[in-house]
């Protein structure tokens, strides 16, 4: 597992659906105009989304 994945995401919790979204950096922008952007994983449980990102961009690559 890479952690230094982690800094090619912003992770961004919405109180009012209850989960966590990992963006990734060159989406940023695109999630704050529309939540439904693609490339955007969302998780009830932040532990999720960091094992996720761990894994790597082929890894999320393969379960989408």
């Amino acid at each position: 597992m890479e952690m230094s994945n982690l800094y090619d995401y912003l992770l961004h919790y919405n109180h009012h659906d209850g989960l966590w979204s990992a963006i990734p950096r060159d989406k940023v922008n695109d999630y704050w105009n529309d939540r439904k952007t693609k490339g955007v994983l969302k998780s009830k449980d932040i532990k999720t989304l960091i094992e996720l990102i761990t894994r790597g961009k082929e890894f999320i690559k393969k379960i989408k």
